[in-house]
């Protein structure tokens, strides 16, 4: 308990021997001198598992304090009537998440991190990622922009391991909407997705300044478009069905 100061709020407390209270466990510390509510420093050793260790305050954790669920599983910071609030570090499963709480949730800035290597760094909203935030995989891949719902909702950039980058729209972890994907060999895409799949309209352009403007569907091109000819420096208007042309259009 020397760990946490004392509240310094002019309430007189005193400590009484351990006692069994309401939240099945037994609570060693300061108490109002009634002994009605736990306020001050204190402990509480839940009876099934787990124990709560700082101050307290109408009976409730309030201030700074640590509870354990077991040495391996963790929550140490800010409690407000009881719950996580304010700032503070979990320790969950092998995950660690610093920044900041409200009513036992993620709530506000944050950084997560998880055993295989993963981070994520951002807003919560209600314990999910939620705003704008960035997540690195154990694979070097990144992708920095909106989530909602703990999922890639709203605009961003994803950058693969392996050098490709979509900066665009996404929904529910999902290519949806506009946006410009690149390679690493200098092919370009910019234009309509739908579930990751190039669709709608849409330019691609070649390393070797062959391009194709128009419509395309499940990935490939499909239905009318222009195609250009570096070599003869022409444009060509033409209908393609599931990637292959099919016909000139004059």
């Amino acid at each position: 308990m020397r760990d946490f100061p004392p509240l310094n709020d002019n309430i007189e407390v005193k400590i009484f021997p351990p006692k069994f209270v309401e939240e099945n466990g037994y609570y060693y510390g300061e108490w109002t001198l009634d002994q009605k509510n736990k306020h001050g420093r204190g402990i509480l050793i839940y009876e099934n598992e787990g124990k709560y260790i700082g101050q307290w305050a109408n009976d409730k954790p309030n201030g700074k304090g640590k509870y354990y669920h077991d040495e391996l599983n963790y929550y140490e910071g800010s409690f407000l009537e009881g719950k996580f609030s304010g700032y503070g570090k979990l320790v969950e499963n092998g995950s660690i998440y610093e920044g900041e709480f409200k009513d036992d949730k993620q709530e506000g800035k944050g950084k997560e991190k998880w055993p295989d290597g993963a981070v994520y760094e951002g807003d919560y909203k209600k314990g999910v990622k939620c705003g704008k935030g960035k997540f690195i995989w154990d694979n070097g891949t990144i992708y920095e922009g909106e989530f909602d719902n703990n999922q890639i909702n709203g605009f961003g950039t994803y950058t693969f391991s392996d050098g490709r980058k979509y900066k665009g729209n996404w929904k529910d972890n999902k290519i949806n909407g506009k946006g410009k994907f690149e390679w690493p060999d200098g092919r370009i895409y910019e234009g309509e997705y739908k579930n990751d799949k190039k669709d709608g309209y849409g330019i691609f352009y070649w390393p070797d300044g062959r391009i194709y403007k128009g419509l395309w569907k499940d990935g490939k091109q499909n239905g009318e478009g222009e195609f250009f000819n570096p070599k003869k420096k022409e444009w060509k208007k033409g209908e393609w069905e599931k990637g292959k042309r099919i016909k000139w259009i004059k």
